[in-house]
């Protein structure tokens, strides 16, 4: 049975950890690396939902995405719970402790893999065909439709392949555009000025995961409408993807993709 540091090491050679950002946490976030695995977890985010999933499956190692932990604040608006008493935490470290599992970050590494990372995958998951590539930044590109089409539609399109349909609509939802940038996760809700250099390569539209509305205002500001999703439905296909793709470099090992995020909690 391999152990929790050979599934790593095999991971790495897809998607090496140097290969993420600087001061990124890449890597293994809890747990003994020499835990004998029975079952591979590839999951967006670490949750009590999501570990019991996991723990029902059989999978005690989980390669996540987001930060396992709720993150300690001290804040003049109110008095929390000091870091040790972060019940989600406790939650979350008990499950993992008492089945004995092993937790291991990959984050910024997949997000700009080329092909089968975030980013890439976010638009293949749409399912259009002839979209032709206008420009690209490392963690985004800008895409060109193969027809015009409205924002309304666009936003079908994406409730309907990406299985989410909650998406709302920021802006004209009538206007008829034909290049769009999709920016995954949290970069509607944390890069400031990342719309604007979309809209320098052409972005006439935005998707976005999840949102900071003084960014959303900015794109408006711009003349590019915004349909929102969320964090986890914007990067859930590339993690499935990285489920098919460890399986593949592993065979024998029983590797699956785990559904997580706040969607999750509703199944």
């Amino acid at each position: 049975m391999p152990t929790a540091r050979d599934i790593a090491d095999a991971f790495e050679k897809i998607c090496p950890r140097e290969s993420g950002l600087k001061g990124d946490e890449l890597g293994f976030i809890y747990g003994d690396p020499a835990t004998p695995v029975a079952g591979v977890a590839c999951t967006w985010n670490v949750h009590a939902n999501s570990i019991r999933r996991c723990i029902a499956r059989g999978l005690n190692m989980i390669i996540c995405h987001e930060s396992a932990w709720m993150p300690a604040q001290q804040s003049p608006w109110y008095d929390g719970p000091k870091e040790s008493e972060i019940a989600p935490n406790l939650m979350r470290k008990r499950l993992l402790d008492e089945h004995r599992m092993v937790v291991y970050r990959s984050h910024s590494n997949w997000d700009a893999l080329p092909g089968d990372g975030v980013a890439d995958q976010a638009n293949a998951a749409l399912g259009i065909d002839g979209l032709r590539l206008v420009g690209r930044q490392r963690f985004f590109s800008v895409q060109e439709l193969p027809r015009p089409m409205t924002v309304r539609e666009l936003k079908q399109i994406v409730e309907r392949n990406l299985g989410f349909d909650r998406c709302r609509i920021f802006g004209d939802a009538s206007k008829t555009f034909s290049r769009f940038a999709f920016l995954i996760g949290g970069f509607g809700e944390n890069q400031f000025n990342m719309p604007q250099a979309a809209h320098d390569l052409g972005a006439e539209a935005l998707i976005i995961g999840e949102m900071s509305e003084f960014i959303v205002i900015g794109s408006l500001e711009l003349g590019m409408p915004v349909i929102e999703s969320l964090h986890s439905i914007s990067e859930s296909p590339a993690i499935r993807r990285q489920a098919v793709v460890l399986a593949k470099a592993l065979p024998g090992v029983r590797v699956e993709f785990v559904p997580s995020g706040a969607t999750a909690f509703e199944e």
